[in-house]
């Protein structure tokens, strides 16, 4: 009867979890390498027009709460310049911030989540040989994303990112990636 009362009581602490912590499971550190694609928008004049490209970066997180993380992103991408023969140019942002993560309740069974996530850091540009140089602006990332928990340890995390910056002081631009990554938990 002892057992039966502590099978019920283990059962019924396991329901009370809220759905994040189950998908999520306990594991704090995450670590993701993603391949993304990005479209770099409108440069204000003082800036060539970029076209848009393949992105390749890691993503570490430490869930410090079943809804709040901290996180830190590195990408780097290789656009072409257009109008300019041969040119090309390497971007890197990078940022850290928080990231919430919300789980629907009342829906289906197995719920994706939903990551919103919000940071501070940095978009670089490397001209090269062109006329410019290198520059740097501070940027802000905005995100969207979601993951499919596959394992305790192993999940497929997909979204898009908005690094908004004042290029070159000349006015604000908006630089969107979407990515998808194979997501490791520890």
């Amino acid at each position: 009867m002892v057992k039966r009362l502590m099978m019920c009581s283990i059962m019924l602490a396991f329901a009370a979890v809220p759905a994040s912590a189950q998908v999520f499971g306990s594991q704090r550190i995450s670590v993701e390498p993603y391949i993304g694609y990005g479209f770099f928008g409108d440069l204000p004049e003082a800036g060539p027009e970029l076209e848009a490209a393949m992105a390749y970066g890691a993503r570490a997180a430490y869930q410090f709460s079943p809804q709040w993380a901290l996180f830190g992103n590195f990408q780097r991408s290789k656009p072409e310049v257009v109008n300019v023969t041969e040119a090309e140019v390497t971007v890197d942002h990078w940022s850290a911030g928080v990231e919430f993560a919300y789980v629907p309740r009342g829906g289906a069974e197995g719920m994706l989540p939903i990551l919103m996530e919000a940071g501070l850091g940095q978009a670089r540009y490397d001209y090269g040989g062109l006329a410019g140089g290198e520059g740097s602006d501070l940027a802000m990332n905005l995100g969207l994303a979601s993951a499919l928990q596959l394992s305790p340890n192993f999940a497929i995390r997909y979204g898009a990112n908005d690094y908004i910056s004042n290029y070159a002081e000349e006015g604000i631009t908006n630089q969107i990636f979407v990515h998808v990554g194979a997501e490791l938990s520890f």
